[in-house]
């Protein structure tokens, strides 16, 4: 596994321009564990991010998940126009929310900022998981669910 960059905040930006990762709000940007992101490692893969791609697009109807393993990602709402930034994750942060558990469009927008790397989970898979891991499950709903307190 690639490690979380060391310094005074593992997530913390590292260009002038770079944005600074969103502190935890009451469970909604919790970061995973070593032995977390193993077990979802065996249901996912590993793929490098460039700087601007886009993981995930408001409005999208089937998505992913995504963990955070190097490099930042930036969650916005909103189009070109009216885009606002919600969150930045650093690693061992995941990305989505409520929707991704229960089939609706996407609300957000992820951008990779810094580039890195990713690790993938079919949202099948992750459906799967929070069905047979009560404590997975409740990680991440409680993190959803906290993330979309926020948008509103």
């Amino acid at each position: 596994m690639t490690a979380p960059r060391t310094g005074a905040h593992s997530g913390a930006a590292t260009t002038p321009d770079a944005l600074a990762e969103t502190p935890d709000r009451n469970g909604a940007y919790p970061r995973l564990t070593e032995s977390q992101v193993e077990k979802l490692s065996t249901l996912g893969v590993r793929r490098a991010t460039t700087s601007g791609q886009v993981l995930v697009r408001e409005g999208e109807r089937h998505y992913d998940f995504y963990v955070v393993l190097a490099g930042t990602v930036a969650v916005y709402t909103g189009g070109r126009t009216d885009r606002r930034l919600v969150a930045v994750h650093g690693p061992l942060r995941f990305l989505g929310e409520l929707g991704l558990l229960t089939d609706e469009a996407s609300f957000l927008t992820a951008i990779v900022q810094e580039p890195g790397e990713v690790l993938v989970v079919p949202v099948l898979r992750i459906r799967e998981l929070v069905a047979h891991d009560a404590a997975f499950g409740d990680l991440l709903l409680r993190a959803y669910i906290g993330r979309r307190s926020l948008l509103c």
